[in-house]
């Protein structure tokens, strides 16, 4: 995908139903084809219908959805590539109200799938780097109003490596490598 500005109507004519949307995964995280989730063999493998693999290997019968955040989910593909686009290009986030009103699908759906999606993007976190854009920041007012016994260094912070308008395609990208390999299970996520 290219490193341009997307609207949410540009997202629907590309990912219009879950055939796009499953052909657009599997090329992402798939690079050089379909891998086996249990014993990573991509040779021996006969498609079936509906994105459906047979690893000749294991006997495993596997889709884009085994082993990822995708996994148990009765959810269409096309609607998580948009409930990822809205998450990424919310500037506070996204309640699980607001998902299931802009997706189509129950509140608890939504809980669900907003439960798995931060999962995913969680990891690690390091120092920032890169071009990091300070966004809603005051600083300053007058001398006697400063206490510095009160004084909270508080600030939002977004790192965008751009402009904070800016809604590309690289992010959805960015969010879709975050989800590969990662095996979570509804049993996990209610640990």
């Amino acid at each position: 995908m290219s490193k341009s500005t997307i609207s949410t109507f540009q997202l629907f004519e590309m990912f219009p139903d879950e055939e796009t949307a499953r052909v657009y995964l599997e090329g992402r995280l798939w690079k050089k084809g379909p891998v086996c989730p249990t014993c990573a063999c991509g040779d021996r493998l006969t498609p079936r219908k509906k994105g459906f693999y047979r690893c000749n290997q294991c006997q495993l019968d596997f889709t884009i959805r085994t082993g990822t955040i995708f996994e148990r989910s009765h959810i269409p593909l096309h609607k998580w590539l948009y409930a990822m686009y809205l998450l990424v290009t919310s500037r506070k986030g996204i309640s699980s109200m607001q998902l299931a009103k802009e997706i189509g699908i129950t509140q608890k759906s939504a809980w669900f799938m907003l439960g798995r999606l931060r999962e995913a993007c969680a990891g690690e976190l390091e120092k920032l780097q890169g071009i990091v854009e300070v966004d809603e920041a005051f600083f300053g007012g007058k001398e006697a109003n400063k206490h510095l016994h009160r004084y909270v260094d508080e600030f939002t912070f977004r790192l965008n490596e751009g402009d904070v308008k800016r809604h590309t395609l690289d992010r959805l990208d960015s969010f879709v490598d975050a989800v590969d390999g990662k095996r979570l299970t509804y049993a996990r996520l209610i640990q």
